[in-house]
């Protein structure tokens, strides 16, 4: 795992790209860099939806977002995730990941302690990868939590590998 200095330097170079930057922030910590919330998140509707295939091959997951959510932007207003509520969000910043690094995206702790999952079970980001990071969010607590755009949601560390990847990421999610 990259240490701060690592980060900073990986910045400095050009290898790691995260835009808006958050060199002269707080938010390069020891071993991490905290990542903020941005502007839309996806609302599932409250209507009646068939069962949903788990199977990739017979479901395309972006088209069923499309179909089966609303976009919310909190600019200007923050939104309340009531309790075992569960929103898709997006980081503010966009990151780009060299074939030499890994990186994983946790919740921040603080959020944790009030009940908040933030990407949940997808911690993984590949060599490769190029875009804002989609976040998974469910309230496990037991009152409402209000997410602004802008806030401190979570945080990504960078991992390098053996050896450089030969293939980046390029899946659905690319971009």
């Amino acid at each position: 795992m990259l240490s701060n200095i690592e980060i900073l330097e990986s910045l400095r170079s050009g290898a790691v790209l995260i835009d808006p930057s958050p060199e002269g922030s707080d938010r390069i910590q020891p071993a991490s860099v905290d990542l903020r919330l941005g502007s839309g998140l996806w609302l599932h509707r409250r209507e009646p939806v068939r069962g949903v295939s788990l199977d990739p091959t017979e479901v395309e997951i972006t088209d069923h977002i499309r179909s089966y959510c609303d976009r919310v932007d909190i600019a200007a207003n923050p939104y309340e995730i009531q309790p075992n509520g569960f929103v898709l969000g997006e980081t503010l910043e966009r990151v780009e990941i060299p074939l030499s690094l890994a990186a994983r995206v946790e919740g921040k702790s603080s959020l944790a302690r009030l009940g908040m999952m933030v990407h949940i079970t997808a911690p993984k980001i590949d060599p490769g990868f190029r875009g804002n990071i989609t976040l998974e969010m469910f309230n496990l607590g037991p009152f409402p939590l209000k997410l602004s755009y802008g806030m401190d949601i979570c945080s990504l560390m960078l991992e390098r590998l053996g050896q450089p990847a030969d293939v980046g990421y390029a899946g659905r999610f690319q971009g």
